[in-house]
């Protein structure tokens, strides 16, 4: 059965259900505005204000003696604000007319233009509340004549910003190491800032080492500081309506105070010229390194503000390896620079320094002979220690080195810093140990007596770095301290205040007596200074040096070379000194490293040259 209504009780149930509907959105209006409202406000605060990042200034690096390696240079660059060249209708009607301003404004200023219209489109796309640069490091009549064009446009400005600069070139080039705009995507702070202006982050050397450096105290900023920011309220389309803050300043990076001297540096450099090779210079006291120098080096001038591909790709390919560290990651043979921690290794197992050893100019182990190097002369006849020291013989460690065993020298080795690396705010190679087992490990058969006459005299399984020989020198010269290697100083804030000061640390000790150490020094002092001496072309008038030449043969019969060192102590102006100088492919430790050092010292300690 239907139920029926009359016209008039229709009426009545359609205005009911329409009051019903209209109850129901009012009460959901008040919800949403009385309950939820400060929701929706905070929410279109968050869509109209932008956070623009602006970067902190970079700190610097500075030798010792506070010549700069790396600083910050200002430029001035040649911006567009997008907001005030904004046209109506479609985008692209702003894209076409900030493209002729620009067109106009590189025709006035005399360069040629370089912004396309997809990248004006990009721009506008992304990061609409920024301005656009045009140009950067304009000179002074490029200002003048780009101040004269915007004279009576809008959109345009002229603004100061900071670029990273090298103005010592080539200068310890790999110890500074260079920059490169941090990508944002990567940032740990990307989400904190709608948009990101990105810092200048380090990717080698000391840039990188000290970035942001998480081992300093929490207090302390490294060479990158902490950015600030500015608030601007946008459109719907990004652009800027209203400054709210106009900058919340950045709190700038620190300052690096290094242990180089700009004078022991370069000159190391420049001795290290025609060379491929390495020359490390430390306070022996201390461990500080004056000087860490590797030829080839590159000019980090051209690592800023860019970097062309063309010129780093000239860099990756080059045989020389420029790039490459040799003074802290390379590793070579040592040859006869180890002699004095061997001759250390058989005073502790107790040989008589006066005990001789008859050299014929041979050593035959088994069918096998080592020839010592006066092999042309017949030999050296019967020598003790301290002149086979001084003439660097052969036959004299290789006899001793049998009769006590690889074991009592690798242990003076490892004693000597060798076969780990060396605490450094820089990457630095560890070296190898001789290793019976990794030996067998590699294929290579069980050690062998001819193992140990190889290890006796630096050749065989193992290597050091310059660094590395450098220590063990300085060991020798301060009474046995191994001291901790530093490349830096002090950290020190904008305005010269000193907020971190790195101490000498001792991390060893040879394991020997002082009158056990004493042999050995006599026996340096006579490489020398003795008129038959291996390193006797180190002698010079500045400085008394105690010395230790070294070769060690590389590759086959049909493509020998070798590697040459020097490495030496000595005292002079209230400073001891510790070296350490290799040459890739040069003839003979005496012959090409000691002269180089006398030279080296020379000019160092003679004030007059700058």
């Amino acid at each position: 059965m239907k139920l029926r209504f009359d016209p008039k009780t229709r009426i009545l149930v359609l205005a009911a259900l329409m009051l019903l509907g209209f109850g129901v959105l009012a009460a959901k209006l008040f919800y949403e505005q009385i309950h939820r409202g400060e929701r929706h406000r905070e929410r279109i605060s968050r869509q109209s204000l932008r956070r623009i990042r602006i970067p902190a200034r970079r700190g610097k690096i500075f030798t010792r003696d506070l010549v700069p390696l790396a600083d910050n240079s200002d430029q001035c660059s040649l911006l567009l604000y997008p907001e005030e060249l904004r046209q109506p209708g479609r985008r692209q009607n702003t894209v076409n007319h900030i493209q002729e301003v620009a067109v106009q404004l590189a025709a006035a200023i005399g360069r040629p233009p370089l912004l396309s219209g997809d990248d004006i489109a990009y721009h506008l796309r992304t990061r609409p509340g920024l301005p656009l640069e045009l140009f950067r490091e304009l000179t002074p009549e490029e200002q003048a004549r780009a101040l004269e064009y915007a004279r009576t446009r809008r959109g345009i400005n002229l603004e100061p910003s900071s670029v990273r600069r090298y103005p010592a070139g080539r200068l310890a080039c790999h110890l500074v190491g260079y920059t490169r705009p941090e990508e944002p995507a990567a940032a740990d702070d990307r989400r904190d800032f709608f948009y990101y202006v990105a810092d200048e982050v380090g990717k080698s050397g000391l840039e990188a080492a000290f970035d942001r450096c998480p081992e300093l105290p929490e207090n302390i900023r490294a060479l990158r500081g902490y950015p600030g920011y500015s608030l601007v309220r946008v459109d719907s389309l990004g652009f800027v309506r209203q400054t709210l803050i106009e900058e919340i300043e950045p709190l700038n990076g620190n300052h690096l105070i290094t242990t180089l001297d700009s004078r022991a540096q370069r000159f190391a450099e420049e001795a290290l010229q025609g060379f491929r090779g390495a020359l490390v210079l430390l306070d022996a006291d201390t461990g500080e390194i004056l000087a860490a120098a590797s030829n080839p080096g590159y000019d980090l001038a051209r690592f800023s503000p860019r970097l062309t591909q063309e010129y780093y790709s000239s860099l990756l390919n080059n045989p020389d390896k420029p790039l490459f560290n040799r003074a802290l990651q390379g590793v070579f043979s040592p040859g006869s620079i180890v002699k004095p921690l061997v001759a250390l290794a058989l005073l502790k197992q107790g040989v008589d320094p006066k005990e001789t050893v008859h050299c014929d100019g041979y050593n035959r182990i088994g069918n096998q002979a080592i020839r010592c190097t006066a092999y042309r002369i017949g030999g050296h006849g019967d020598i003790d220690l301290e002149t086979a020291l001084e003439k660097s013989c052969n036959s004299y460690f290789i006899q001793q080195g049998l009769k006590y065993g690889v074991g009592a020298i690798t242990e003076l080795f490892a004693a000597a810093g060798l076969g780990r690396e060396p605490e450094l705010e820089l990457p630095a190679a560890a070296g190898q140990l001789p290793d019976p087992e990794r030996k067998r490990r590699l294929g290579q058969g069980r050690w062998n007596a001819f193992d140990t006459g190889l290890i006796s005299i630096g050749q065989g399984m193992i290597t050091v770095s310059p660094l590395q020989a450098a220590l063990f020198a300085a060991a020798l010269g301060n009474g046995g301290k191994l001291m901790q290697p530093r490349l830096v100083r002090a950290l020190v804030d904008q305005h010269g205040n000193e907020l971190l000061r790195y101490r000498p640390r001792v991390v060893g000790t040879l394991p020997v007596t002082p009158e056990q150490l004493e042999v050995v020094r006599r026996g340096m002092w006579r490489v020398v200074h003795a008129p038959r001496g291996s390193g006797r072309r180190a002698a010079n008038p500045v400085i008394e040096l105690y010395g230790k030449t070294g070769s060690a043969e590389l590759g086959s019969l049909a493509n020998r070379t070798q590697d040459v060192w020097f490495i030496c102590f000595g005292s002079a102006d209230g400073r001891n000194y510790a070296a350490a100088v290799v040459l890739q492919g040069g003839q003979a430790g005496g012959s090409d490293c000691a002269p180089l050092i006398s030279e080296f010292f020379t000019r160092l300690l003679t004030r007059t040259e700058s």
